[in-house]
C-alpha cells in the first residue's frame, strides 16, 4: 500500500500490548511521517497534541500553533501530502475520537 500511487488507508487493530505501536514505529522509521497518539483526555488536549505533531513535521520546529479544529488540521495534512508521499499515523484513535466527536465525523477537505 505504501508504494501505491493513490491515497491508502490502513487500520491496524488487535488486543492491547501485542506490539501494534512498535510495528508502526518500525515501519515509519525511515519514511516521512506524522505520528500522533490519542490520549484519554479532552478534545482540546488531543487537538493541541495533533497540531504540535503536524507543525513539528512541517516546519521542523516545536511551536505552540494549534489548529482551530481536527478538520482544519487534517486539511493541512492533506495539503502537505499533495507535495510529497506522507504517512499520517493516528495511534490510539479510539481515545482521540471518544474525546472529540468531530474527529470521527471529519471526512471532507
Amino acid at each position: 500500500m505504501y508504494r501505491s500511487d493513490k491515497f491508502e488507508f490502513t487500520v491496524i487493530y488487535g488486543r492491547r500490548r501485542v506490539g501494534k505501536t512498535a510495528l508502526i514505529n518500525q515501519f515509519i522509521q525511515d519514511k516521512k511521517a506524522i505520528y500522533f497518539m490519542g490520549v484519554e483526555s479532552n478534545s482540546q488536549q488531543n487537538l493541541e497534541n495533533f497540531s504540535r505533531n503536524i507543525m513539528e513535521y512541517s516546519v521542523n520546529v516545536q511551536t505552540e500553533t494549534v489548529f482551530s479544529s481536527f478538520q482544519a488540521a487534517l486539511k493541512y495534512v492533506f495539503l502537505l501530502s499533495q507535495r510529497e508521499r506522507l504517512i499520517l499515523v493516528i495511534d490510539e484513535y479510539p481515545y482521540a475520537a471518544r474525546s472529540s466527536k468531530s474527529l470521527a465525523s471529519t471526512s471532507s477537505f
